[in-house]
């Protein structure tokens, strides 16, 4: 074969490769290739500098066509937070900037807080202190009380002492400080730390001094207020005021006030001593009793002086002198009447003093009532009703009344039982239990339930007297005023059967329980079995024996005990040489203190815890300070017959 020559023209490349190499680059051209290339017209100078010409004004224009559109363009402005925000975020990326800002604050504060002025009335944005503005008179130097203080904004009165208290923010304020006959004042103060300032007052008017005292202790008031002419004073520890009254006036008519105290008018002299403006403020308060000064058992009522007297309930005539009672309870609030106003028998009123005295029945009807007290605002009674026969269950009730309800409450009743010979027992008569002895001790009521029977036993055909009670135990029973807790604190039982003696057919035997009360919170027992007494105490709800002997329990006096408004004290007497004398201590009549000796007085009952009410010869009312002195009579009054002996949770018993 012959050898095949090599193409001079270059192999045609295809897509695909098919040989799978790398085709190689040409080779580049030459200069003298390019050249050779270009026509020689397209070197012509002329021609380059005309088209530099047109490129150059196509680019002003280029240029010029920008700017008009930079220049019609809206510019939106930034606001205030938005450069507040781009300032705060270019000096929190700058550290000597924050550095330096956060020193130039230190410094500016430091500065302006060494400087008392501008201290306070920086820190008053956020702090408070306390100012005491004392008023003096200028020219005795007297406290000025009654005048009226105005300090940045904040108002008030000077006291008895010329000082009224503020707190307001610190820094500067405008003091302002007026009382009618002073000459005002304005000015202004720098609140600190500590402040207290005085500030006296011109006169303008005529100067009296004044003094209150209690008309029933004869002591100052302190903090009553005296009115005259639009002026006004406070008295100060030892009743003391002192009160511009118009230049000129010889007397000024005056008004005194204060809590605890009736108002009193009274008429001051404008040149007169202490002596002559010294004035009696009378303890406020009513103080309600029984009066047959009109002929009829009335209710009456006086101030604790004695003045300003008014019939609240006018009797009817029919009104039984041995039975009426009236018992107030120890906060005076309410009164419990026993009264017959009509029929035959009596009913039981309420007498509401905090509601314009309005009268309204308890109970009513055909029964027989026995009061028993006040625990608390509860009031406790005994009902006899006449309508359930003997040996009847239900014949007799304990009741409680609430005045602040109107509703009344059954404590208990008794049980009985009756016989009857026609039913061939052979027997006849009954067997009733009744309420004994009820006592007032805290809150609860302690009673005693008795047995009595009466009968006779034909079963030996003499039809022998008999006491239908075997078996049968009294009790002490405790229920608390308001119906809850109720409980036998201990039952006593006799043994056998009794029969009565031949010779007294009419008498009744029972099951008793005696008793006493001998200190304000206990109450001794004695129950007899087969003509042997034992003795107990009932304290603290509970019974327990006692070695009480017979002269102690039945001839040994023990007094009663009234308790105060408040619960924390008591009142009594014991008789000495024929006189008594007069007592106070505290809930249990411990910690005693003689308030009067060989007295003529008995104790009545408390008006609030600060004044003691004593009668003299059961017709007469005194008022005295618990704390002792001088008796002063109120008025006269009537005594009910009816003495409750142990009782001491309300006045008028006694």
């Amino acid at each position: 074969m012959s050898e095949e020559k090599p193409s001079d023209k270059p192999a045609k490349q295809t897509d695909n490769n098919e040989q799978g190499t790398t085709p190689e680059a040409p080779d580049s051209l030459s200069d003298t290739d390019t050249k050779a290339d270009t026509p020689e017209a397209e070197t012509d100078p002329e021609t380059d500098k005309a088209i530099d010409d047109i490129v150059k004004k196509e680019g002003d224009d280029v240029l010029k066509a920008q700017d008009e559109e930079v220049a019609h363009a809206v510019v939106m402005k930034q606001g205030p937070w938005e450069r507040f925000k781009n300032w705060n975020i270019q000096w929190w990326h700058d550290p000597r900037k924050r550095l330096l800002s956060i020193a130039c604050i230190i410094v500016v504060l430091g500065v302006l807080l060494a400087v008392p002025f501008t201290r306070y009335n920086i820190l008053g944005v956020v702090l408070k202190a306390d100012v005491t503005v004392k008023v003096v008179d200028s020219k005795s130097g007297q406290p000025v009380s009654g005048a009226q203080v105005e300090l940045s904004g904040k108002m008030a009165e000077t006291q008895a002492n010329g000082e009224a208290k503020l707190h307001v923010n610190t820094g500067s304020g405008s003091l302002k400080v007026s009382k009618k006959y002073y000459t005002g004042l304005a000015k202004g103060e720098l609140v600190a730390g500590k402040n207290t300032f005085k500030v006296p007052l011109v006169a303008t008017g005529h100067q009296v001094s004044i003094k209150l005292v209690d008309k029933v202790s004869g002591k100052p008031v302190s903090g009553a207020t005296v009115t005259a002419s639009g002026a006004k004073a406070k008295t100060n520890a030892k009743g003391m005021a002192d009160l511009v009254i118009p230049s000129g006036a010889t007397t000024q008519p005056a008004t005194v006030s204060y809590t605890g105290y009736n108002d009193a008018k009274v008429t001051i002299t404008a040149d007169g001593t202490i002596a002559k403006n010294t004035f009696q403020l009378v303890p406020a308060g009513k103080l309600y009793f029984l009066s047959n000064l009109s002929g009829k058992l009335d209710v009456v009522k006086t101030d604790l002086d004695g003045s300003n007297r008014q019939t609240v309930l006018a009797g009817t005539g029919s009104e039984d002198k041995f039975s009426t009672s009236l018992l107030a309870s120890r906060d005076w609030k309410y009164l419990a009447l026993l009264s017959k106003r009509s029929g035959t028998t009596a009913s039981v009123y309420l007498i509401d003093t905090t509601n314009g005295d309005k009268l309204t029945t308890i109970d009513e009807g055909n029964a027989n009532f026995t009061l028993v007290g006040w625990s608390g605002d509860r009031f406790i009674y005994k009902v006899h009703r006449n309508t359930v026969a003997d040996g009847q269950k239900n014949q007799e009730a304990l009741k409680s009344f609430d005045p602040t309800t109107g509703h009344t409450l059954l404590l208990d009743q008794t049980d009985g039982t009756a016989y009857s010979n026609t039913s061939g027992s052979h027997t006849e008569g009954y067997a009733k239990q009744y309420f004994d002895s009820v006592y007032l001790i805290g809150n609860n009521v302690v009673y005693a339930k008795d047995w009595a029977g009466n009968g006779y036993d034909y079963s030996s055909g003499n039809g022998a007297m008999v006491s239908f009670v075997s078996g049968k135990s009294a009790e002490v029973d405790t229920i608390g005023a308001d119906g809850s807790g109720h409980r036998v604190a201990k039952t006593f039982t006799l043994s056998g059967t009794i029969y009565a003696n031949p010779a007294y057919p009419s008498s009744i035997y029972g099951v008793t329980v005696e008793s006493r009360s001998y200190e304000p919170q206990s109450v001794y027992l004695a129950f007899t079995d087969s003509n042997t007494t034992s003795y107990y105490e009932y304290e603290d709800g509970k019974v327990a024996g006692s070695n009480l002997t017979s002269e102690e329990f039945y001839n040994a006096p023990y007094p009663t005990y009234l308790l105060s408004p408040s619960g924390n004290s008591t009142f009594w007497a014991d008789q000495r040489d024929g006189k008594n004398t007069l007592f106070t201590g505290d809930d249990d009549a411990k910690n005693q203190k003689t308030i009067a000796s060989l007295s003529e007085y008995k104790p009545y009952g408390w008006f609030t815890d600060n004044y003691l009410l004593v009668s003299k010869n059961s017709s007469e009312l005194y008022i005295m300070p618990a704390s002792g002195g001088t008796p002063q009579k109120i008025t006269d009054y009537y005594k009910p017959a009816i003495n409750y002996q142990g009782y001491g949770g309300g006045y008028g018993g006694l």
